[in-house]
Order: C-alpha cells, then sequence, then structure tokens
C-alpha cells in the first residue's frame, strides 16, 4: 500500500509539474510574486485532479481487463476440449482410410500391379519431357502425367495410352530438326533452333538454350565461337542439305561441362602476377628480337652488296673499307690493327641486345618454375586446412602451377629461337668483315712486295 501510494503521489507530481509547465507557457506574464505564487497553487491543485481522474479510470478498467481476461481462459479451455474431441476423431478416421486402402488393394487384385507399373511410367516419362528440348516447342505435355503419377486411382484407358503415344511422339520428334518460335526466360515469340531432342539455340544470335523444369532459359555462359558458327550454319541452311552442326548425346550435360570449362582468359588469368611478368619479359623479348633480326638482315644485304662495290659506303664493311684507306700507306702490322679495331667496334654494334635475348630465355622458364612451386605450396596449404576430400579447393594452386609452367615455356621457345637466329644473323656479317679485311691486309702486302 505505501508504494502504490508513493507511485501514485510520483504520478501526480508529474502531472502537475507538466500542467503548471504547460499553464506558465499559454497565460499571459505575471506582474507580481503573489500573483505567481497563486498560479502556481492553481495549476498544481488542476494537475492533481487530473491525475486522481486518470488513476480512477485507470482502476475502473483493470476490471474491465480482467473480465477479458476470464473471458480468454474459458475460450481456451473449449478450444482445447475441442482439439482432443478432434484428434481423436482424426485417429478413428486415419484407421477407417488405412482400412479402406487395404480393402481397396484386396479389389483392385491385378489391377493392383498395373496401377503400380502405370504411375512408374508416367512419371519417368514426365521428368524426361522435363528435360527434353522437344518441350520448348509443345509446352505442358509433363502435367498429364505427373497427374498420373501421383493420382491414387485407377488410370483411364485414355490416360493409359497417353504414356506410350507421348513416347512414340518423342522418338519421331528426336529425328527433326526444327525452328519454331517459343518463350525463353521471361521473353516470348522468340525463334529457336532444336536439333531433334540434342541441342537448341537461338536462331538469330545462336544463344544455346538448357531445359529448367520445362521451360527454355538461356546458358549463363555460351560456348566458343566455333561452336556457335556451327549452329548458324544449321539454322541458315534448308531441310534438304547436309551441314555440319553441333550435336550433344547426352542431352545438354555434355554442354554444360564445355560452357563451364574455364576460357583461354580466364586460364591465363590463374596465373596472376607471375604470369604477367613472364608475359611482359616474353614481350620484350620478341620486340627486342624482331628488330635485331630485321636490322642484322638488312645490314647482311648492305654489306653483301657493298663487296661488290669499290666505293665505301655507309654500312660496317664500307666503314672497315674507310679505315683501311685511311691505314693502307703505313706498315702492315699497323694496317692489321685499324682493321681489327674497326672489325671490333663493328661487331660490338651487331650483337646489340643479342645477349639480352638468352637472358630473357633463361630466365622465362625459371620465373615459370618459381610459380609452379608456389602453386603447389598453396595447394599443400589448401590440404592442410581442409583435408584431401575436396578437389576444389586444391584446384586454385594447381591451375596456378600449371599456367605459370606453361607461360614460362611458352615465353622460352620462342626467345630461344629468335636468339639463335639473331646471333647466326651477326655471325654471318662478322665472316663477311673478317674476309673482306682479311682480303684488304692480302691485297696490301702483296703491293708492297712488288
Amino acid at each position: 500500500m505505501n508504494m502504490k501510494k508513493f507511485n501514485i503521489a510520483a504520478i501526480s507530481m508529474i502531472a502537475a509539474a507538466g500542467f503548471a509547465t504547460s499553464a506558465i507557457a499559454q497565460a499571459a506574464p505575471v506582474s507580481t510574486i503573489n500573483e505567481l505564487i497563486q498560479r502556481v497553487g492553481k495549476d498544481s491543485r488542476e494537475a492533481r485532479a487530473e491525475a486522481n481522474r486518470r488513476v480512477d479510470e485507470f482502476k475502473a478498467k483493470g476490471s474491465e481487463q480482467r473480465s477479458l481476461l476470464r473471458s480468454s481462459k474459458s475460450q481456451l479451455r473449449s478450444l482445447r476440449a475441442a482439439e482432443a474431441s478432434n484428434s481423436a476423431k482424426f485417429d478413428v478416421n486415419e484407421k477407417l482410410v488405412a482400412d479402406l486402402d487395404a480393402e481397396l488393394r484386396t479389389a483392385q487384385g491385378s489391377f493392383g500391379e498395373l496401377f503400380g507399373a502405370a504411375r512408374q511410367a508416367a512419371g519417368e516419362v514426365a521428368n524426361g519431357l522435363n528435360t527434353s528440348y522437344i518441350s520448348g516447342q509443345y509446352p505442358g505435355r509433363a502435367e498429364t502425367l505427373e497427374s498420373v503419377s501421383s493420382s491414387t486411382k485407377l488410370p483411364e484407358v485414355s490416360e493409359l495410352e497417353n504414356i506410350y503415344q507421348t513416347i512414340l511422339f518423342e522418338m519421331k520428334e528426336q529425328a527433326k530438326i526444327v525452328t519454331f518460335t517459343g518463350k525463353i526466360g521471361q521473353e516470348d515469340g522468340v525463334e529457336v533452333t532444336r536439333a531433334g531432342n540434342f541441342l537448341a539455340w537461338t536462331t538469330k544470335s545462336a544463344e544455346f538454350i538448357k531445359m529448367d523444369a520445362g521451360d527454355m532459359v538461356v546458358l549463363d555462359r555460351q560456348p566458343a565461337g566455333r561452336i556457335r558458327s556451327l549452329a548458324k550454319n544449321v539454322s541458315n541452311n534448308g531441310p534438304d542439305k547436309f551441314v555440319k552442326g553441333p550435336i550433344d548425346p547426352s542431352r545438354g550435360s555434355l554442354m554444360a561441362q564445355v560452357v563451364r570449362a574455364p576460357s583461354l582468359k580466364e586460364r591465363y588469368q590463374s596465373g596472376g602476377g607471375i604470369g604477367l611478368v613472364v608475359t611482359i619479359m616474353a614481350g620484350v623479348g620478341i620486340f627486342i628480337g624482331l628488330w635485331r633480326l630485321f636490322a642484322l638482315t638488312m645490314t647482311g644485304m648492305a654489306v653483301r652488296g657493298q663487296a661488290r662495290k669499290s666505293k665505301p659506303g655507309n654500312n660496317p664493311l664500307g666503314r672497315i673499307m674507310k679505315a683501311y684507306e685511311a691505314a693502307k700507306d703505313k706498315d702492315l702490322e699497323t694496317v692489321e690493327l685499324r682493321l681489327d679495331d674497326a672489325i671490333i667496334k663493328e661487331t660490338g654494334k651487331l650483337e646489340f641486345g643479342i645477349s639480352l635475348i638468352k637472358v630473357l630465355a633463361a630466365v622465362s622458364p625459371l620465373m615459370g618454375l618459381l610459380g609452379t612451386v608456389i602453386g603447389m605450396i598453396q595447394t599443400f596449404q589448401a590440404i592442410t586446412l581442409f583435408g584431401a576430400g575436396d578437389p576444389k579447393m586444391m584446384a586454385g594452386g594447381i591451375s596456378f602451377a600449371l599456367v605459370t609452367t606453361v607461360l614460362g615455356l611458352l615465353s622460352a621457345i620462342p626467345l630461344l629461337l629468335l636468339h639463335s637466329f639473331c646471333a647466326s644473323a651477326a655471325r654471318s656479317v662478322q665472316q663477311v668483315l673478317e674476309e673482306q679485311a682479311s682480303g684488304m691486309i692480302a691485297s696490301n702486302a702483296e703491293n708492297r712486295s712488288r
């Protein structure tokens, strides 16, 4: 009782403060202290009266809530009684149904086995129709068979005939290549070309289709352009022509595996940073190799042309001939030294960049080997964390290892070939320079001996 009085007093004080504040805020300003005290007292009395009224109203509603609680408890008891009665009736009806089922099986006799075989056959055919491309052209064929497979009564003669007629129709349509208009996803009126029950694709864009619960859906990923070109070839030719086209004897399973395989770009991206480094090295080496091979080829042509001329030009042999002309009047040893010096200068120019090609050719497979080691480390880490039960957890590391190895080898092979070609071209030019220099020395020595 004391706590209740305390709560009521607290409510009264809060309400009084609220009403007093509201009254002071809305009333005109006071001019004296007495007026303020009177106004506060008046507001406090009004607030207390309002609080008492609310307390009385709450007490009155309390008895009403108790009455509602008693009514709800009474309804709950009646519902529980009804539940018990219905449960007893359910048990009785369940036993009655079981007895009737047994009586039905007895009455069916040998027809029961026919009924089971018909239901099983209807269910199997319906499942095949839901994944059949022919159902894209003739939708809704599986609904009747599904109703037979889930029925609890003996099938009619027409329903039994529908099973084998559907099978015969499916066999007949498997031998046809047809273009029809159907619904793909939410888009209706799309031209589709169907190759029997083996593949189907859109006629215009050659986008391959899969069957999803009897509906046609475009594959999330499409196969390579070569296969799509073959599909367009089939769509664009008439029925009387023999053309090469795609076919999937597994009715979509092989195509799903083909489109799931990573593309060339995805395989390259699995090489990561090391694959990018190897690619850059290969690009730089091939560029230098092709540039030097072209330059050496042009130089060799200029040198061989200069060998047939007496007037020196702007090429390695011409510069050697100028060096000989400048030193031919000196002693023979000086002439030899001047020619050797000129050949050495030209040799450095001829061999420029060739050593770098050789280094890149040697480093590229080593980078690939580094990627292989890193990939195997990742694979063993995956085995340590997740075990060897799921191969997909190890696929990333193995793919990284193999792709980097392949990139390293693909980079080294052309670089080695370019290095060999460039070195051979440089040696060929050097041989011509040395032969011509030796001829100049021999001619000079012969002239001195006369």
